[in-house]
């Protein structure tokens, strides 16, 4: 791993068309957007290419994989500081405290964006979280 890439984001989620829309939407801000579809494509890539911010959708080929990618990512010395975004279709309360009971170190998420959302809403929330969130790894406040 070479360090972090700044204008790289990595998005997983299953939906083909959420990738196209994603990577349209973010490309006016100068960023390049990598798909995955399943949670361990998305852990294999951020392994080899440490991304600016991961857009995870929480809902995956199984209903808590997006959780579970989360968790790992927290608990990989290596991925731990990498800012989350989770996208979901499930409101934020019921999805919180469902993920008490999953692995409640995944809840450090950055961020949360409703599903559907608009382009300005996504837009704004990488923006926000990717100037607001120290690159090189430093410790999240």
């Amino acid at each position: 791993m070479d360090g972090q890439e700044r204008n790289v984001i990595l998005l997983i989620d299953d939906d083909a068309d959420m990738h196209l829309v994603v990577t349209a939407v973010l490309a006016g801000l100068g960023c390049q957007v990598k798909c995955f579809a399943t949670g361990a494509a998305g852990l294999e890539a951020m392994r080899k290419q440490h991304p600016a911010l991961v857009l995870l959708d929480i809902m995956l080929a199984a209903p808590t994989e997006g959780l579970q990618v989360a968790c790992q990512m927290r608990q990989d010395a290596r991925l731990k500081d990498i800012p989350i975004i989770f996208m979901s279709a499930v409101d934020k309360t019921c999805e919180a405290e469902y993920t008490r009971e999953v692995c409640p170190v995944s809840l450090d998420a950055d961020m949360f964006i409703n599903k559907p959302f608009d382009a300005t809403t996504l837009r704004e929330a990488v923006t926000w979280v990717l100037s607001n969130k120290p690159m090189g790894g430093a410790p999240r406040p």
